[in-house]
């Protein structure tokens, strides 16, 4: 079974922006990952609704939101440029652990670690340098905590 290569962003949500973790908590992840998926990088003026201009924007989030979700999103963010991150660094938390956890299943199912590179560093599109720093990483273990400046 190949695991999915979307997040699961209530997995990584340490590693959310601040405004996505405000989106989720009104939305709930699997639509936040969703508007990530649709509108991720760009600004997104969320209208109130008293206009027709507004309109097509509205329109476009109920492509992808329910408008229960679209409403709650007017309410919250009414009249504000929202811009919706990308979370790429949750996203490549979430395949690196992926990688990782299918690397593991290789190797316990007898596939040699050079092998179970060539079969996983293509679908998961890591470069085996990296997918070798990932595992030698893992290996050493979390790096020591940064004393607190302040």
């Amino acid at each position: 079974m190949q695991p999915s290569l979307q997040p699961d962003y209530a997995e990584v949500q340490a590693l959310l922006p601040e405004s996505v973790q405000q989106i989720a908590g009104l939305i709930g992840f699997p639509a936040t990952e969703a508007l990530i998926r649709h509108f991720g990088g760009v600004p997104f003026r969320i209208g109130k609704g008293l206009r027709g201009a507004g309109e097509r924007r509205i329109a476009l989030l109920q492509e992808v939101l329910t408008p229960a979700q679209v409403t709650l999103l007017m309410h919250h963010f009414g009249g504000e440029e929202l811009y919706i991150p990308r979370c790429d660094k949750a996203w490549r938390a979430w395949r690196n652990r992926c990688f990782l956890a299918e690397l593991d299943r290789l190797r316990a199912q007898g596939e040699s670690t050079t092998m179970a590179l060539t079969l996983l560093c293509p679908r998961y599109g890591i470069a085996a340098t990296r997918a070798r720093e990932l595992v030698r990483q893992r290996q050493a273990g979390p790096p020591p905590e940064q004393p607190t400046l302040f």
